[in-house]
């Protein structure tokens, strides 16, 4: 009973959770079919980028979940098998005792009346016999049935079973194919980067759209600022902490606060924070106690998190691979906040960091420690 139970959940878990990959699928879908339109149309670099990092991202999710799903069908086969060998061995057992209860009832039912009727035994004695062998033949029945009912879902779990490793074929075919299609994303991202490194025109169009991109999210900041109660804590965590905040992740910053001309690009903008370079995937925290006003993705920052401190204090990080906050949510200090990633990243995995003060920006070295 205990193995059938565990069966049962995992395959409403299964149910479940394929649900959610189909939705996710779905979603995936409609980013290509967006990507596809920009590229036959004239739009400019930070855009195209910012949906192709979209779609990049929803396939790395899609095939984390598709591996997940994958588990846990594994562990529905290997469930199944359990099941299955249990009902082979209990049939097994049986498989004696039915036979006898058949040659048994192969040799009475016909003459068993008969036999009773013409015997030389009592009224009592043949009442008593008819008796017996009615409760033999509902036992029997008994035994019948279950022992049918084992067959039944002996052969039903084994049929589970062919198709969940048929399931578990197709799903590795398919995550071999979204993978290839990820490493396609990635090559094309790459290639259009490098058409904007050696083409003028294409990298003052890159300059201003990153400016406009900043223009934006400062435009965001004082509309934030601007609904946002005005209280003064008299104690500010950040200021109170200038110079000893910690890092919002582990590495080694690339790009300072201030002017700054990139490399590659030779495009000349302001850096209203820092940069620090550090492997895909690593945890990015909160350098304060405070509330998420925004986390959702925003052109040239990829996916966004926004921190409100109080006192006119925001903390912001861009381009992470993944949120793991909500906007609403009261966060303590050193709460994993999201994952390093390069959504709308021109210089791969890299975490834009910047502290705000009253909706300007500030050096956010005069703050960690």
């Amino acid at each position: 009973m205990k193995i059938l139970i565990v069966v049962l959940c995992l395959a409403t878990q299964l149910v479940e959770k394929q649900q959610e990959l189909d939705e996710l699928k779905s979603k995936l879908n409609a980013v290509r079919q967006e990507i596809s339109s920009l590229e036959k149309q004239k739009v400019g670099t930070l855009a195209h980028i910012e949906k192709i990092d979209e779609g990049i991202g929803l396939t790395i999710q899609y095939i984390d979940d598709l591996t997940a799903q994958e588990n846990r069908e594994k562990s529905k086969v290997a469930e199944l098998e359990r099941e299955i060998a249990r009902l082979e061995s209990k049939m097994r057992l049986k498989k004696g005792d039915m036979r006898m209860r058949i040659v048994r009832l192969y040799k009475w039912k016909p003459f068993y009346k008969m036999n009773i009727l013409f015997s030389s035994k009592s009224l009592p004695q043949i009442l008593s016999s008819s008796y017996y062998l009615q409760l033999l033949a509902q036992d029997d029945k008994r035994a019948f049935s279950a022992f049918e009912s084992d067959w039944k879902r002996y052969l039903t779990d084994k049929q589970i079973r062919n198709d969940l490793i048929q399931t578990l074929e197709n799903r590795k075919q398919e995550k071999e194919g979204e993978l290839s299609r990820l490493n396609e994303d990635r090559r094309n991202k790459n290639q259009i980067l490098s058409q904007v490194a050696k083409q003028e025109s294409k990298k003052r169009d890159l300059e201003k759209e990153l400016k406009s991109a900043q223009r934006k999210l400062e435009e965001l900041i004082v509309s934030l600022e601007r609904q946002r109660e005005k209280a003064i804590s008299g104690s500010n965590y950040l200021e109170n902490n200038r110079g000893k905040l910690s890092w919002p992740c582990h590495g080694s910053v690339i790009t300072n606060f201030g002017k700054v001309i990139h490399p590659k690009y030779n495009t000349t903008t302001r850096n209203n924070g820092i940069d620090i370079s550090t492997k895909y995937g690593d945890n990015v925290y909160a350098v304060g106690p405070g509330k998420v006003v925004y986390a959702d993705r925003f052109m040239g920052y990829g996916n966004l998190v926004l921190v409100d401190h109080l006192d006119g204090y925001y903390s912001l990080y861009g381009h992470l691979a993944e949120m793991l906050v909500n906007t609403g949510d009261e966060i303590p200090a050193g709460r994993i906040i999201g994952r390093v990633g390069e959504s709308g990243s021109l210089s791969g995995p890299i975490l834009h960091f910047e502290l705000r003060k009253d909706g300007k920006p500030v050096d956010p070295m005069a703050y960690l420690d």
